[in-house]
């Protein structure tokens, strides 16, 4: 190619995906039959809230009713900003009236309904299988077993409305013993510890990666691997630090320009779905050719824009 890359993808550089932002859900550990969904960018503080341990930070509704300890069984995480996020939250909270969920489809018909399991988990599929989420490459981590049993179980068929990926967290619970305080503080002591784990993983994940991509930005001028033209983050000239995108397997050093990946990856959907798409989902490494997600690609790069490229 002989042209510059277009650069309306650097449009967005004062726009950083956060490292980590999910919607969770709680389940009493004493009351079985009471839920709460909520959001944050932290886990485990939010967790440590919700029970008590730390006094700042609202979670007034999860104090009431003698409904502590709460146990965190379930979250969602991948979101691209807060906005989102909280996008989910209010519409997992209200799957009757969200219009993320056609209502010939919805399995929650009124402000009363859906209080069990099984809807608070078939309403968070059906907004997973929504469009504007499936972009979003949403991920699921499910920290109890019986909670991976009604989700396996999926009462309401909602996972025949599209694919959704899910894991079980190593170690993960059972159903609580709740014949003495002790036993139930043992529990909660292990959610929180599960929670803590699940996040201390995500972050030395991010953390190695961005420790890869940066050795790789040091080197000075880089060839973009679709267009060839070159980019620098060492050069003191703006306009020789582009939004990038990385492959993120080890192994695969393909490194583009944000707008040529964005481009390589919206041809190729469009061949396969006969479409014009905006956003793509993701698409095969030009390099490995191992599926990478858009979402996972632009985390990186709004990253390394934001601490090196400006």
């Amino acid at each position: 190619m002989s042209s510059s890359p277009v650069n309306e993808t650097d449009q967005c550089e004062q726009h950083r995906v956060p490292d980590f932002y999910c919607c969770y859900l709680l389940q009493s550990i004493c009351k079985r039959q009471s839920f709460y969904i909520g959001s944050t960018p932290n886990p485990v503080r939010r967790l440590r809230q919700h029970n008590g341990i730390l006094a700042r930070g609202g979670a007034y509704r999860t104090k009431r009713g003698n409904t502590r300890p709460w146990e965190m069984i379930l979250l969602v995480h991948g979101f691209p900003c807060k906005v989102a996020a909280l996008q989910f939250e209010h519409a997992w909270q209200h799957g009757y009236k969200t219009h993320y969920i056609a209502e010939d489809v919805r399995i929650v018909k009124n402000r009363n309904g859906g209080r069990s399991l099984h809807h608070k988990l078939g309403v968070m599929k059906l907004l997973l299988t929504h469009v504007y989420f499936q972009h979003m490459s949403l991920r699921i981590e499910i920290f109890n077993l019986e909670t991976q049993r009604i989700w396996e179980q999926d009462k309401f068929q909602t996972q025949n409305y599209g694919h959704i990926v899910s894991s079980i967290m190593p170690g993960a619970l059972g159903v609580p013993d709740t014949s003495n305080s002790e036993n139930v503080k043992a529990f909660e002591c292990s959610n929180l510890e599960l929670i803590r784990s699940f996040y201390a993983q995500c972050s030395e994940k991010d953390r190695l990666r961005s420790m890869r991509y940066e050795e790789r930005l040091a080197n000075g001028m880089i060839p973009c691997s679709i267009c060839e033209l070159p980019f620098d983050y060492t050069s003191e000239e703006e306009v020789m630090k582009p939004m990038v995108g990385f492959c993120y397997f080890n192994g695969c050093d393909f490194v583009a320009h944000l707008s040529c990946l964005h481009r390589y990856f919206v041809d190729d959907e469009q061949l396969l779905l006969g479409k014009q798409v905006l956003i793509p989902i993701g698409g095969k490494c030009p390099d490995c050719t191992r599926s990478i997600k858009w979402t996972t690609i632009v985390k990186y790069s709004t990253l390394m824009k934001t601490l090196y490229g400006s």
